[in-house]
């Protein structure tokens, strides 16, 4: 049972990893939009972080995900 909460752990470690990573994009949006980018490479920039962005939170949703299978903890629905 111990083995299960060290890895239930590492999930959560990688979990917070998304967490930043998803930070880091949103504030390169940020910059992407009070650049001096044409409004065509802003859309691009735009569409491929958002792109990103959206496979990270799914990343996290399947982390949490094993995370509750693994410990039975489920999320308050409040």
């Amino acid at each position: 049972m111990e083995q299960i909460y060290k890895i239930a752990n590492l999930i959560q470690v990688n979990n917070e990893d998304e967490a930043s990573a998803i930070a880091g994009y949103t504030e390169l949006l940020q910059e992407v939009f009070v650049s001096d980018l044409s409004s065509t490479e802003k859309e691009k920039c735009f569409e491929t972080i958002k792109e990103i962005i959206s496979d990270e939170l799914n990343h996290q949703k399947k982390l949490q995900e094993l995370y509750t299978m693994l410990t039975d903890i489920v999320p308050n629905k409040e």
